[in-house]
């Protein structure tokens, strides 16, 4: 499982993975990006309710899941909220992966279980957190539309 996979390092890795022999099911916001792709599955990992979607979507398919990489990410976004009302790259790059991580573990636990692999979950990240406010996250300002 890839989530964010329709482009970038991400596209070089699900192809990768692919002629290795792996079935990989990718995770991507826009579905028309992931067309050409016989798994790919809609998630905006903005959005909880998505997430919630596509982790229930997921665990019920019956599919192994041996890999997760958390991929996906908005970077110098104007601010804007989310449908949840938290401030969206926040929400995106933080939030979504969360979530979804820990709706995934026991579908996770359980194909390590019965395959006696034991599964791996990649959080992919970048330098980008050196263009933010010298005194870190605003946490205060999460949810504020001013920004």
């Amino acid at each position: 499982m890839i989530i964010g996979a329709s482009s970038g390092i991400e596209s070089e890795t699900t192809r990768v993975l692919a002629l290795r022999g792996a079935r990989v099911i990718m995770g991507v916001r826009n579905m028309a990006a992931g067309r050409d792709v016989r798994d790919a599955m809609e998630l905006d990992l903005s959005s909880l309710a998505s997430v919630r979607k596509f982790a229930s979507d997921l665990n019920s398919t019956g599919l192994p899941l041996n890999l997760l990489i958390n991929n996906a990410g908005v970077m110098v976004m104007p601010c804007t909220l989310s449908t949840d009302k938290v401030e969206l790259q926040f929400a995106t790059n933080h939030l979504g992966h969360f979530l979804l991580t820990n709706l995934l573990l026991d579908h996770m636990r359980k194909t390590a279980g019965e395959s006696r692999k034991e599964g791996r979950i990649i959080n992919v990240s970048s330098d980008a957190h050196h263009f933010t406010y010298r005194e870190g996250i605003r946490f205060d300002k999460l949810n504020d539309e001013e920004g």
